[in-house]
């Protein structure tokens, strides 16, 4: 006669073999209903609003030729003020677009059709940096250019906040070969401004932001370029809705790290202009 225990030892093998295939039954429904949501959603209509026709109006490329200039001129009138910066070059990206808010499940929903012209002007300098931050400060303040954002509102009072709240960190300044006292830290800035006229601009609303950055190695200037710059490659927007009108790159890798071999610091100037806004449907038009 089998004893009581043997008969439970050969059960408990066979339970959990029931069990096992209880999961994976459970699993393979799952994957099933995912895979069934997963088409009903292809399947509906996603096509983006028509960004073409905003983007070549008559009222979108009036404001776009405004955009450039009043850019252009923006810069230009920060940079001459700074006699003793070297100019790198400027980087332009021009496009439309918009984008899906619900990409995952269930029907599109686009966000107003945005027109934006990012432009980067870059600069080299040297000098005692505290002096040269002054002057930024100085020149951006005549301009009429206020500080936004919880940060200090000043190159000088992000520079001093840094170095209080311990500072940026990169290596420190003093394994790099310089005369300074150790743990020193690169200079690393980065603050955004506004014209003293303007509110503060609304996410996707009509205005004009400009973010300085001022940088020593080992750090890279921070740059709203308007692009896809990863890995030192260049590439613009490749998401649904986007149409670029002018696009002339420039990697701020590339140029900082190029000026470095001649100047101790870069600045980048980039002054993001959002020219025209389209209200979109919060879904996708119906198919046709």
């Amino acid at each position: 006669m089998d004893h009581p225990m043997e008969g439970r030892g050969r059960a408990g093998p066979r339970a959990r073999g029931c069990v096992i295939a209880v999961l994976v039954a459970v699993g393979v429904v799952c994957l099933l209903a995912l895979c069934m949501l997963w088409q009903i959603h292809r399947t509906l209509d996603r096509t983006p609003p028509d960004v073409g026709a905003f983007t070549h109006s008559a009222a979108t490329r009036t404001a776009g030729v405004d955009a450039a200039r009043r850019s252009s001129a923006s810069l230009t009138n920060l940079t001459s003020a700074l006699s003793w910066a070297i100019p790198l070059g400027t980087s332009v990206a021009d496009s439309c677009q918009t984008e899906d808010q619900n990409p995952f499940m269930g029907a599109a929903r686009w966000a107003p059709i945005n027109c934006v012209r990012s432009s980067v002007r870059y600069l080299a300098f040297d000098g005692d940096i505290s002096t040269r931050l002054h002057q930024l400060d100085a020149v951006l303040a005549e301009q009429k250019w206020v500080g936004s954002g919880q940060l200090p509102h000043t190159l000088t009072g992000m520079a001093t906040w840094m170095s209080q709240a311990g500072g940026d960190p990169s290596p420190a300044v003093s394994q790099r070969g310089s005369t300074e006292p150790p743990g020193s830290q690169p200079i690393c800035l980065s603050t955004t401004y506004g014209p003293a006229t303007q509110q503060e601009l609304a996410h996707g609303g009509l205005g004009v932001r400009l973010r300085v950055s001022v940088a020593e190695l080992p750090c890279t200037p921070r740059a709203d370029t308007g692009d896809i710059q990863m890995n030192g490659t260049l590439d613009k927007s490749a998401a649904d809705g986007t149409i670029y009108l002018a696009w002339h790159p420039l990697s701020t890798f590339a140029v900082s790290r190029s000026a470095y071999t001649a100047h101790r610091y870069v600045a980048a100037f980039s002054l993001v202009d959002s020219y025209a806004v389209q209200s979109t449907p919060t879904t996708s038009p119906p198919s046709r």
